[in-house]
């Protein structure tokens, strides 16, 4: 007996080229035009894949699938749109459909895609809805459409309501955390917390309580009782950010709050039970990390049941337009600056540059042209001085080298003088370079300078008068 397939779309066009390729192939089909048409088929008639429209006029593909589900109606679906957004992707998957096909797609993609399905569908794995039936949350912060994207939408509808270890790896500034917080907000953890730790953002002496918390009176200073985020993620998801930078002795106690799901907190021989899902990132790459003896290979496997790997911004460039448009908007709001736009040759340059600093470097040199451009549309001149500002301002080239060389020779003659003494004096210089190069930039304008650098004016404040920058 052939294998039958309903295609369902609102398109006549579609409809027939999917239907001659289809037939061609072997397959029988049939065709639906509308929602309505599509629920009475897939009811009445047993179908070994469901090609679906998203977008019909009486009712879109996603109600279609939620009442063939809710009739038992298990055949694999594979949705079709011409949407290609990220939250089409994310919502595909989540609702249990096989996979999502964009418009306009290759004939013989869908001929292999429907193949897979069937087959799959033949061996008994059936694909399910998920347990919860509340919408799902927007993800207007991940943004790009690119192949690659599209891959790390599907995973995150996967794994989303699976109660599993998830490791994000990729370059700093390509949105791990992001992608952690979808994650969780796409769960059914989500109406509990979630928890964000950075381990490199931390003393290294602090981590072990900052995770599991300590006694009164577990060491000086410890004046009360504090929980760590372990158990501040109770029943939600635990997201640590650059697990890489953990130490060995804190990997293995890591590893057994995640196996007997029981944390101690310093000073105290009484376990605490914790139950949060556990999603890591890294920057690094563990592999080598374990083979170099820096990171113990049973954690490895315990954090790498599933692993969602970002690209770097380089590598999907076609994502450039929609990421600019998309910080024009938000941060025109943000800011409080009239709405701009770039000029083409001002676009080319972005498109052209290879962002090291992946999309937050991509995101700091849109706010900087939406502050110190002066016209509304902006040009090539002002939007290469900001991708400069962004490779350099955290550098000074030649005068942070000067005074970095010059620091050192003086802690080679002065055993007074330690490394962190040079660290705090780099650092330093660094910082008010910077500081008085946006203060220029903006004629002093505070609030526009502190809306530049990342912090509120407060702290911008207190850095001027720390680092004796003189105010115009």
């Amino acid at each position: 007996m052939k294998n039958r397939i309903l295609i369902a779309d609102d398109e006549e066009d579609i409809r027939w080229i999917l239907e001659t390729s289809l037939k061609k192939s072997g397959f029988e089909v049939e065709c639906a035009e509308n929602g309505e048409d599509t629920v009475r088929k897939a009811c009445e008639e047993s179908y070994s894949l469901i090609l679906l429209d998203i977008n019909m006029p009486d009712m879109n593909g996603f109600d279609v699938l939620t009442q063939l589900r809710n009739r038992k109606v298990d055949s694999p679906i594979i949705f079709i749109t011409a949407q290609n957004t990220v939250s089409n992707a994310i919502d595909s998957i989540q609702l249990g459909a096989y996979d999502y096909l964009t418009k306009p797609f290759d004939l013989e993609e869908v001929k292999l895609f429907a193949e897979r399905a069937i087959k799959n569908y033949e061996a008994g794995r059936e694909i399910r809805l998920s347990q919860d039936s509340e919408e799902n949350i927007s993800f207007e912060e991940i943004v790009g459409s690119s192949p690659d994207m599209l891959d790390v939408y599907k995973l995150i509808g996967r794994t989303a309501s699976k109660n599993i270890t998830v490791l994000i790896t990729g370059e700093s500034g390509t949105g791990k955390e992001l992608i952690a917080r979808a994650i969780h907000y796409n769960s059914l953890r989500r109406k509990k917390r979630l928890v964000s730790v950075n381990i490199s953002a931390i003393p290294k002496e602090l981590i072990e309580s900052e995770l599991f918390g300590y006694e009164k009176g577990a060491f000086t200073g410890a004046t009360a009782l504090k929980k760590g985020r372990f158990e501040e993620a109770h029943g939600g998801t635990l997201h640590i950010d650059e697990i890489g930078e953990l130490s060995i002795d804190l990997q293995s106690k890591l590893l057994r709050a995640m196996e007997e799901k029981q944390i101690y907190r310093l000073g105290s021989e009484k376990p605490v039970s914790v139950d949060p899902r556990i999603i890591t990132s890294t920057n690094r790459n563990l592999k080598d990390a374990v083979s170099e003896g820096s990171f113990r290979e049973d954690l490895f496997y315990r954090l790498n049941v599933i692993t969602i790997t970002l690209p770097p911004l380089r590598e999907r460039k076609e994502d450039i337009r929609e990421l600019v448009k998309h910080f024009l908007k938000k941060y025109s709001a943000e800011l409080r600056t009239e709405k701009k736009v770039l000029s083409k040759e001002a676009e080319q340059l972005l498109i052209s540059h290879n962002w090291p600093g992946n999309v937050r470097e991509l995101e700091n040199t849109i706010k900087r042209l939406l502050v110190l451009s002066p016209d509304s549309i902006i040009n090539s001149e002002d939007t290469k001085e900001a991708i400069d500002s962004q490779t350099g301002g955290y550098a000074q080239t030649e005068t942070t080298q000067r005074k970095t060389e010059e620091l050192v020779s003086m802690m080679v003659e002065n055993s007074d003088l330690s490394l962190q003494n040079v660290h705090e004096e780099v650092i330093g210089e660094v910082e008010k370079e910077l500081i008085k190069t946006i203060l220029a930039k903006t004629g002093g304008n505070m609030k526009q300078a502190a809306a530049i650098l990342g912090i509120n004016r407060n702290t911008l404040s207190k850095k001027i008068n720390d680092l004796g920058i003189e105010k115009n």
